[in-house]
């Protein structure tokens, strides 16, 4: 029946609601049925006695599988979610662009039935990216003004680096309901090496030749053209972004389980094959790598050094089905040479995680398109993000910006199908009565962000960020000699040397000056804005008394210089003629190593480098060492691009 959008029918019993009346009874007998015990279906009969008893045992009180038969292990508290996506699933069109459903507890198999989550996130009532904060206003004389003022709002947030962990075994809240598991079933163990039904067709390459694609019926291509113009009808849309259309949608088997992180890798090597990116020879064939396949690479990665403490926490993963995560997917990605940055977001300085994660997701997209193009649709050449919260993964593809100023990630959720709607307009596109409904399988916004307090995502380097000389941090507290050495290192190297007080000063980055302090008081946004275009393009010396501001992704290595004699340090401080107060915190921040414990805490140590300050030997001595390590990193990285 056609949607009458006029009149939102919400479940009594829930914040469920939809246009469609039938759609809520169905989802009431599914999720609120009156006798508890239909709820859920028994086990079909290949599952033996044993194993259920066995599976009973391993997810009493905190897991249950999933009554729709998709073989899913979930939590009772995400199961009405989960089973309201389920029947969300069948969402299809008819001739005259009408909607559908399938019966809800239909789960049909095969390449042309595939279903979609419908995920609920009415934009009317949700809070702004930052609370406190004005929400952009609905009449917006300028796309780019305005979705400027929302990306930049925080956009440097820092991350923390998702391999900062303490290594120890990990249990069922990190590795899922069989983290002790030694052996799947074999049942399930020749399901994934069987894998999914493949169909071979052939397509013009970007070379112009005929390049022969085998895909599985798991996998959906050309998803992204289509999520694009959906996002153009959309009247409720101001501006999206989307990653390259070069991304399959890989999605589960039937009663496969929680296998979520290798389809997400699954769908960053789809990326990386069908792109052409550097390193797409690492995965030969026209297929993708099977889960199998994967847990042995990532073995194979832990026993080349690579996030080698995984083994420790997760005692293995070949032959079970415990969950895997972003360490993961590094280890994987960085032993077969693919760059690639890591990062996880949590509460802090007054902003929510997902805040941090939005703007990060925003920032990411806006360094692959021009801001002051004044189209609705923005497309990048940029890979997905992988992208993980407690107990899943998805892959990010999209961000997009309603016209009331909330955000939404765009995402392949690989724990469901691609939608028979959207299979229909891959075929032939018509626009839909209702784009937005079909989209909104494919968003994640505010309001199922919120229930999580940590994210982590795992980006790809993109061709264009990858530099051919490298930034460099000298820090260190005032005195201890940063400016001369950063003056020679950029005399030496040829790289560029960027004084932050003076650029603060010149670029008008600042909030005033501190006559006390005798010291410009930086604004930490507006200078990483105005240095931005200059460090992603490489060869930067930055000077300056700190460094956690600046992000992870953009240094390759951070000098701190120190001065541990505490009369040369006291008298190079006292010649400067400092107030009191500030020799005294500058000298006590020395005495601490406060600011190498800061390089260390926010960045990787293996970067991290301490040097000695004290005469003009030493001077010379570490200017040539780290001119040393600028040759020798231009070396290796040039050597890794031809390779």
């Amino acid at each position: 029946m056609a949607d009458d959008k006029s009149r939102v029918v919400k479940c009594p019993f829930c914040e469920f609601d939809d246009y469609d009346s039938n759609i809520l009874i169905q989802h009431i007998d599914l999720c609120h049925p009156e006798d508890r015990s239909t709820a859920a279906w028994p086990m079909t009969q290949r599952d033996t006695a044993s194993q259920q008893d066995l599976d009973t045992r391993i997810i009493a009180d905190e897991y249950v599988h999933c009554p729709h038969g998709c073989g899913e292990v979930v939590a009772h508290a995400e199961l009405p979610l989960h089973l309201d996506l389920h029947l969300a699933e069948s969402l299809a069109l008819d001739d005259s662009g009408d909607y559908h459903t399938g019966k809800p507890h239909e789960y049909t198999e095969g390449p042309l039935y595939n279903k979609s989550i419908v995920f609920h996130d009415d934009s009317s009532n949700l809070p702004s990216s930052e609370e406190g904060k004005e929400r952009p206003s609905e009449a917006v004389p300028s796309k780019g003004k305005q979705i400027m003022k929302f990306i930049r709002k925080r956009k440097h947030s820092k991350s923390t680096d998702s391999t900062d962990r303490e290594t120890k075994r990990l249990g069922r809240a990190e590795l899922g309901p069989y983290a002790h598991e030694k052996q799947m079933p074999s049942w399930l163990q020749k399901l994934l090496q069987s894998g999914a039904n493949a169909s071979h067709l052939n397509e013009i390459g970007t070379s112009g030749t005929l390049v022969k694609k085998i895909t599985a019926e798991n996998e959906s291509l050309h998803v992204i053209p289509v999520l694009m113009k959906l996002c153009r009808h959309d009247k409720d849309v101001e501006r999206a972004f989307f990653c390259s259309s070069s991304v399959r949608h890989v999605f589960k088997m039937r009663r496969e389980g929680g296998f979520c992180g290798y389809r997400n890798i699954q769908m960053l090597v789809s990326h990386i094959k069908d792109a052409q990116r550097p390193r797409h020879e690492r995965f030969p064939g026209s297929g993708l790598p099977s889960i199998l396949q994967l847990q042995d690479m990532i073995e194979q990665a832990w026993d080349m050094g690579f996030n080698s403490t995984g083994r420790v926490e997760t005692g293995g993963i070949k032959g079970t089905r415990k969950y895997i995560g972003t360490p993961e997917a590094q280890a994987l990605f960085s032993s077969l040479g693919i760059e690639c940055d890591t990062g996880s977001f949590s509460a802090r300085e007054g902003f929510r995680a997902h805040d941090i994660l939005l703007q990060d997701v925003a920032n990411y997209f806006r360094s692959g398109c021009a801001l002051d193009s004044e189209e609705k649709i923005l497309q990048t050449d940029l890979a997905p993000i992988y992208f993980q919260h407690r107990g899943h993964s998805m892959t990010i593809i999209g961000f997009e910006i309603s016209k009331k100023g909330t955000a939404n990630l765009l995402v392949f959720d690989p724990m469901f199908k691609t939608s028979p709607a959207i299979r229909r307009l891959v075929q032939h596109y018509a626009t839909p009565s209702d784009p937005g409904r079909i989209l909104k399988a494919h968003r994640r916004g505010i309001s199922y962000l919120q229930k999580y307090k940590d994210f982590e995502v795992l980006k790809l380097s993109t061709p264009s960020t990858m530099r051919t000389s490298p930034n460099i941090i000298i820090t260190g507290t005032p005195g201890v000699g940063k400016t001369v050495h950063s003056e020679q290192v950029a005399q030496d190297t040829g790289l560029r040397n960027f004084p932050i007080n003076k650029i603060a000063k010149e670029r008008d980055c600042h909030d005033g000056y501190d006559d006390e302090r005798q010291s410009w008081i930086i604004d930490e946004d507006k200078l990483l804005d105005a240095i931005e275009d200059d460090v992603l393009k490489g060869g930067c010396i930055i000077d300056w008394h700190a460094c956690d501001l600046f992000p992870k992704s953009w240094i390759d290595l951070v000098v701190v210089l120190r001065c541990p004699s505490t009369s040369v340090f006291y008298d190079r401080l006292s010649s400067r003629g400092y107030p009191e107060q500030k020799l005294n915190e500058n000298l006590d921040a020395e005495i601490f190593g406060l600011l190498l414990e800061e390089a260390k805490e926010a960045y990787d140590e293996e970067i991290v480098i301490e040097l000695t300050s004290e005469n003009a030997d030493e001077i010379d001595s570490n200017c040539a060492r780290i001119a040393a390590w600028v040759e020798s990193w231009k070396k290796s990285h040039a050597e890794s691009t031809d390779s």
